[in-house]
């Protein structure tokens, strides 16, 4: 039975050794349909660095230039390589290997060591270029930067930061590129003073932060205390000082910005309708005359500037100035204080007399001999000769020079002369030379039969005219003399004693 078994076992034994390896093929081709081999790039796999105290202890700093990470290709089974990533790598540079180029070997492993043995591995550049550089110090202030817009009509008071100056220390080519240590604050929709405390960050020169693994400052947090006031807009006045060139005016002040927004106490505030911008000289000049200004200089103490923008820019233009002469008669001068009734006023103008208008020839073109309105004032004034000043309405932008002289003449009024044959008050009689002389009559019906001593002579005498003792008063009879009644045709008027 054994023998039996034994023989049966060995027969066609080729053709069972066949069998096998056949089924072992087919196995094979079976499993590497399902399990092919492929190839794979795990990238981006972190470099750890090791080692780093010997360069640090030599007082230097480095920085990884090229070289932080690594990709690796892998080879092997489909089922072995498609599931790995990066975190199934480990990547180290060991830097105390560092060579005179500065470079370090990238060494890539599997974490799984059995998983190794079954694929193969190759890192791509696997080399790490490092800088170094000497570890050096400084100090820089710290400022305050918001974000944000505060609430409306408000703007960013004055901000303390403390500590104010920091100390930063690093790379020399990192120092080097941080010209700022900024501590921002949030101004959001805030309308009163703050305190906040943050971390301060070093910015370069275009704003960008710079940070780095071996930068360090000495704080980690600085506190912001800021003041938050109320604004107002006001215009801005310019103002000149000196006098242009000789025969030159100002003909525009041109500036921009007209008005600006200012910030502070509100009582301040309350006290400020301007900003006034004074003591640009303009002494001999001709020509427009440009100026620059920083409008911080013009504020008044408490105050300062809510905009952007604190320049201010002035344009002052001029023109040479036109002449016209305006030439006068005597009557076309007013004299003022004519008040007594018996004295004359005549004026005469010297010769050569004129008005001279000095100034831009847009304004000289408004004023007239009318709008002048030239006066001399005789208040007071006797009878005598006078040079009186000769005054006139100022016209708006314009000089005005009198040339030559007035003479003004004051003479008394000449009484009215009285006419022959006629009477004071008595313009119908006429006083003849008495018939008789005896009786106090006058001829040719003035005396009306009328009492010498008592009677009244109507017509002739004046009226309510009275003869006594041959003398009549208030009338007077002309060519006859009565003297104590007595007729007397040898004189003038009529006298009695």
């Amino acid at each position: 039975m054994k023998d039996q078994a034994k023989k049966s076992l060995f027969n066609h034994l080729g053709l069972k050794i066949l069998s096998l390896l056949l089924a072992i093929i087919i196995w094979m081709i079976i499993m590497n349909l399902d399990d092919y081999s492929v190839t794979k790039t795990v990238r981006d796999i972190p470099v750890e660095e090791m080692n780093g105290s010997t360069i640090e202890n030599l007082g230097k700093v480095y920085n990884i230039v090229d070289g932080d990470t690594v990709d690796v290709v892998v080879k092997g089974p489909r089922s072995l390589v498609d599931p790995l990533t990066a975190a199934d790598f480990t990547a180290t540079a060991n830097l105390a290997e560092l060579s005179i180029t500065n470079t370090v070997q990238i060494v890539v492993k599997l974490n799984d060591s059995q998983l190794s043995s079954r694929v193969q591995m190759n890192p791509v550049d696997a080399n790490m270029n490092l800088d170094i550089e000497d570890v050096v110090s400084k100090e820089l202030p710290v400022k305050a930067v918001t974000k944000g817009s505060v609430a409306t009509d408000y703007a960013m008071g004055s901000a303390k930061v403390t500590p104010n100056i920091v100390n930063i220390t690093g790379p020399e080519s990192l120092i080097n590129r941080i010209t700022d240590i900024r501590a921002e604050v949030d101004v959001s929709g805030m309308y009163s003073a703050f305190q906040k405390t943050v971390e301060p960050i070093c910015v370069d020169a275009y704003g960008e932060t710079v940070n780095g693994k071996h930068l360090s400052m000495s704080v980690e947090t600085v506190t912001v205390d800021a003041e938050i006031e109320p604004t107002k807009v006001v215009p801005i006045k310019v103002n000149t000082t000196g006098a242009p060139a000789t025969g030159y005016s100002i003909t525009s002040i041109k500036y921009n910005p007209q008005s600006i927004t200012i910030a502070g106490a509100a009582e301040d505030l309350e006290a400020i309708n301007a900003i006034y911008v004074s003591g640009l000289s303009v002494a001999g000049l001709n020509e427009t005359k440009e100026y620059d200004l920083k409008l911080a200089e013009y504020l008044p103490e408490g105050v300062f500037l809510a905009d952007t923008d604190d320049m201010l820019a002035v344009a002052i233009s001029f023109e040479k100035l036109a002449q016209e002469e305006l030439t006068f008669k005597p009557e076309e001068l007013e004299i003022l204080g004519r008040d007594d009734e018996n004295l004359e006023y005549a004026l005469t103008l010297g010769a050569g007399f004129k008005v001279r208008l000095t100034g831009l020839q847009d304004n000289l073109s408004g004023v007239s001999k009318e709008s002048l309105q030239l006066k001399v004032d005789a208040t007071d004034l006797e009878a005598g000769e006078y040079e009186p000043k000769v005054t006139y309405a100022v016209p708006k932008n314009v000089s005005v020079s009198v040339i030559g002289k007035v003479k003004l003449t004051v003479t008394e009024k000449e009484p009215a002369t009285e006419t022959e044959g006629e009477t004071e008050d008595g313009p119908e009689g006429t006083g003849n030379t008495p018939n008789d002389g005896t009786d106090g009559n006058t001829g040719d019906g003035t005396g009306n039969g009328g009492d010498a001593a008592n009677g009244t002579g109507n017509n002739g005498t004046g009226n309510n005219g009275t003869t006594n003792n041959g003398t009549t008063n208030n009338g007077t009879a002309n060519n006859g003399t009565t003297d104590n009644g007595t007729d007397d045709a040898s004189g003038d008027s009529t006298t009695g004693e």
